[in-house]
């Protein structure tokens, strides 16, 4: 896929604003991107189009490596549950674990809602478990976020809370 388009997928799909800024002087062309108003990327070329292209991949080769890191981070903090204030971090793995656990059935994840321009969608998801003893728990709906993956671990938090509260460690 062209850098351009697979730049401006990916900002779009994490709801993030994308601008490229471009100058030029004398017979070199500068295009810098910006990702939510910070630099992420910058290429001289004397093409205009090719120095956007190589700016895109630039920035795609640092978003990737943020990612990358991002994830090792959270991968910590869920092997440990503590985020960096100390205060528990509930993710969907974490309700996954816990009916494991208790034998119960995995939990069930429902849209409610979906909505927002293309560049700027919001989901909102519910999560429901059914406990065997109690049959199903109730719904939890979560916050409006700005990937599948962020709503459904907006719902999970809540109904965690709430298990942890019925049914104690």
């Amino acid at each position: 896929m062209h850098p351009v388009r697979e730049l401006q997928e990916r900002c779009q799909q994490q709801a993030e604003g994308l601008e490229y800024k471009a100058s030029r002087n004398g017979n070199l062309a500068t295009v810098e991107v910006f990702v939510d108003g910070i630099q992420v990327g910058v290429a001289q070329n004397p093409q205009k189009k090719m120095a956007q292209k190589l700016a895109a991949r630039n920035a795609l080769v640092v978003l990737k490596d943020k990612e990358t890191t991002k994830y090792a981070e959270e991968s910590t903090e869920e092997k440990g549950m503590k985020s960096k204030n100390g205060s528990p971090t509930f993710t969907r793995q974490t309700l996954n674990d816990t009916c494991l656990r208790r034998n119960w059935p995995m939990p069930l994840y429902r849209c409610v809602n979906e909505g927002g321009p293309a560049h700027a969608k919001r989901f909102t998801f519910s999560v429901r478990v059914n406990t065997s003893d109690n049959g199903w728990t109730d719904e939890c709906v979560g916050e409006p976020m700005p990937s599948v993956k962020k709503a459904k671990d907006s719902a999970a938090v809540l109904l965690l809370e709430i298990l942890n509260k019925w049914y104690p460690s």
